[in-house]
């Protein structure tokens, strides 16, 4: 990024974002729902429930998010390309309350066929299957139907949430590094989609962290409206200020979340940190600290 503003101004950055590839799973970011052990997608346009005490759930999926939890921004910066990546972290300190993340697993039970009797008939007694088989009621079979899959559960120290095109995808990470390398391959995989080249850029990815602070509880329940709220709304990476509330990326994203949890980075913090950076310096700071500024002054939740 040093690089790129040493040779470019303000208005070829513009005019980069502009040209930017909206993040999809179908193209530049790294999803599939067959492997789902550390990651899940919740969909746009899909509902998310709050069921407590377990979290937020959909299509099976289980959320549970600690009440105790330290907010940041993990924004990755691009060199010579002049693209950012915005992503939300949240650390989950306290060992004894962790992230839960419960998957649904399908269960398929075969059973081979066998000679059964005709059931009975009669309306005011429950319907008995051969060989030992349990009865089932009217009652039994409703309460079969409404109780959950079963699932797998894990616990983890660290959440990434970053928003692509089709939803939010949710990492969850044992340590702070493979947060920053989900970052990273999120570069790069947008790199290779948008660039002839076959160079890997993976490694001019540099990742910053802004800490945002401890997040006031209930952390779940105010995730669960914000994130509904959020799946409503179309990706786009750039729209004009009256079509603000119904739009979102990955920067805006972060904006949003941070703000519904009464916490905020303001433009100067990224610059500060930015001027600290000799990888990155003033002019990427300047760049990015206007840039997230004007955005704070115009986004609403």
């Amino acid at each position: 990024m040093g690089a790129y503003f040493s040779l470019r101004g303000a208005g070829e950055w513009d005019q980069t974002v502009s040209e930017s590839m909206e993040p999809s799973i179908w193209t530049n970011v790294s999803f599939t729902p067959m492997n789902r052990s550390q990651k899940m997608l919740l969909h746009r346009g899909g509902e998310v429930q709050f069921s407590f005490p377990e979290g937020i759930v959909q299509s099976g999926d289980i959320i549970a998010l600690s009440d105790a939890v330290d907010m940041s921004l993990l924004i990755g910066f691009q060199e010579s390309a002049g693209r950012l990546y915005s992503a939300l972290l949240i650390h989950a300190p306290l060992p004894e309350q962790p992230h839960v993340y419960s998957r649904a697993v399908e269960e398929v039970i075969l059973k081979a066929p066998t000679s059964q009797p005709a059931a009975s008939k009669s309306p005011t007694k429950a319907s008995t299957r051969s060989g030992g088989d349990e009865m089932f009621s009217g009652g039994s079979l409703a309460q079969l139907d409404s109780e959950a899959p079963p699932a797998s559960s894990t616990d983890w120290p660290y959440a990434l949430l970053y928003t692509v095109k089709e939803g939010v995808m949710v990492y969850f990470s044992s340590d702070y590094e493979s947060c920053e390398q989900v970052v990273r391959e999120i570069a790069e995989h947008e790199f290779k989609a948008s660039s002839r080249e076959s160079k890997d850029k993976c490694s001019e990815v540099k990742c910053v962290n802004f800490p945002a602070g401890r997040a006031p509880p209930p952390v779940g329940r105010v995730f669960h409206e914000m994130l509904g709220n959020e799946l409503k709304r179309e990706f786009a990476i750039r729209c004009e200020a009256q079509e603000q509330a119904g739009c979102t990326n990955c920067v805006v994203f972060c904006l949003r979340m941070l703000l519904g949890m009464k916490m905020s980075v303001r433009g100067h913090d990224i610059e500060a940190v930015c001027e600290g950076r000799r990888d990155l310096g003033p002019k990427v700071g300047k760049a990015a600290g206007d840039a997230w500024e004007q955005l704070f002054r115009r986004v609403r939740i």
